[in-house]
């Protein structure tokens, strides 16, 4: 274990004592909840705070935030990794070209800093998944911007029994600097096992997405503000967290699915769902949409993330988030919904919303479907007649259109409007695998496939093969 985490065990009774958010281990469904203990410790130049998970196979979790109030010298801690043969794997461009990611590994024992990067340490004796050190700018909205120019490399220093490396956090006033590592005594990852090679490679925490105090952020697009080329804004829909608990097979996917869940499950608010919290300027130009909106496609993301997490964690705080959230989807399309006339009347759920008002929004095909296959799966997990119901709601919403949804040029539309018209280019794949999704949950809650799903479905894959259109994510 590192030195940094111990001094968390000779706390570990004060903590009992004084922390009331300490939580005993617990065993749900065979996996036994870890410890968690945070603490904010004012400094001469700021705020440190520290969280720490324990869990019961005896792997831990930690990071630290200084959010800094003046200029200072720098913050530095000291990790200790026991063990010989010591190496360094991340991922990495293969050449200049930068059109290809790889997996590189540097020896412990060649280097005297480890390459600015997230990635993975493995000895004889201990296995690190450690953070990429990094600093940031607040920017307001759930935006940062991040300082690379002042990110600080891992020293590493080898003695005879192991390797200590040197974290070093930069302090200067207004910034925020972090480091954060899952540490364990087994491998995290078995790299030979399946493809998880492939599949790991493809989880980006260092450039394109990054892992903080308060949650999972990747690289703003230019309709959000605030931007800047350097920004990440918090999703509520992690990308990290879905792979890690839909794939499995690993301590650390276990490991961090767990704390990312529980990370999360803070930023969920009093109504039930996820803020986005940057302004979205199309949005704000087309619906009078402000900062501060609900996205159903991100919301019905993190949703079903929570309900895996309930349902392969049995933690009853992951049950309840995707509940409450369940009851905010439903006043939100019982209030906002367009109704599509048939034999069985069906509903449209318009994707976006704000509590302050905005204009009736487009209703966008994917969204649509996501929504649908949310509302089956919860049924089936929870087997809340309403969530069935509703869900057909939403299904007829679709299938009542029927052949509409298809383009002249044999695609689908992307989106109806409120004024009856449909428009706007699809995505070259994603609806389809929505769709598939859709007709998968159809056959389980009904036994037989649908009709009219069957056609989109067909329409779809046609226009795919026509335009040369690779699905990398098939069923």
């Amino acid at each position: 274990m590192s030195k940094a985490p111990r001094k968390w065990l000779v706390l570990l009774a004060l903590f009992m004592l004084v922390v009331p958010f300490l939580l005993e281990g617990q065993k749900t469904h065979g996996f036994e909840k870890p410890i968690v203990m945070a603490l904010e410790t004012e400094k001469d130049f700021g705020l440190l705070k520290e969280k720490t998970y324990l869990f019961s196979n005896d792997d831990i979790y930690w990071i630290k935030r200084i959010e800094a109030k003046k200029n200072s010298s720098p913050y530095k801690l000291t990790l200790y990794i026991p063990g010989r043969n010591g190496v360094f794997r991340y991922t990495d461009y293969q050449d200049s070209k930068k059109d290809k990611i790889v997996w590189k590994i540097v020896k412990l024992d060649e280097i005297e800093t480890l390459p600015l990067s997230t990635g993975f340490i493995e000895t004889s004796g201990k296995n690190l998944w450690i953070g990429m050190p990094n600093v940031y700018s607040q920017l307001g909205k759930g935006t940062m911007e991040e300082k690379y120019n002042l990110s600080k490399e891992i020293k590493v220093a080898k003695d005879e029994k192991g390797y200590n490396l040197e974290v070093t956090l930069p302090v200067y006033q207004g910034l925020i600097s972090e480091v954060w590592a899952l540490e364990s005594d087994a491998q995290l990852v078995p790299w030979n096992y399946k493809k998880m090679s492939d599949v790991w490679l493809a989880l980006d925490l260092t450039s394109k997405g990054k892992w903080s105090y308060d949650g999972y952020y990747i690289k703003t697009p230019e309709s959000y503000l605030p931007h800047t080329a350097y920004s990440f804004w918090r999703i509520p829909e992690n990308y990290i967290l879905k792979s890690l608990l839909y794939t499995g097979e690993s301590r650390a996917a276990d490991d961090m699915g767990y704390v990312m869940l529980d990370t999360a499950l803070q930023n969920q608010n009093k109504q039930g769902y996820w803020d986005t919290l940057p302004l979205s300027t199309w949005l704000q130009k087309d619906y009078l949409i402000q900062d501060g909106f609900f996205d159903t496609r991100f919301n019905i993301g993190a949703a079903d993330l929570f309900l895996e997490g309930c349902r392969k964690y049995g933690e009853r705080k992951f049950c309840g988030a995707t509940q409450r959230f369940m009851n905010y989807f439903k006043s939100h399309a019982v209030k906002n919904k367009y109704i599509v006339r048939g034999s069985r009347d069906g509903w449209l759920v318009p994707d976006y919303a704000h509590p302050n008002g905005n204009k009736p929004t487009h209703v966008s095909l994917n969204h649509q479907l996501a929504e649908i296959n949310y509302l089956y799966k919860m049924y089936n997990h929870f087997k809340d007649p309403s969530y069935k119901e509703l869900a057909e709601n939403l299904l007829y919403g679709v299938t009542n259109l029927g052949s509409r949804w298809i383009a002249k040029n044999g695609d689908l539309h992307y989106a109806y409007f409120g004024n009856g018209e449909f428009g706007r280019t699809d995505y070259p794949y994603l609806t389809y695998n929505d769709l598939l999704e859709t007709q998968k949950w159809h056959r389980i809650i009904y036994g037989s496939d649908n009709n009219e799903i069957n056609i989109l479905i067909n329409n779809k894959e046609k226009w795919m093969q026509n335009n040369n259109v690779r699905n990398p994510f098939r069923q």
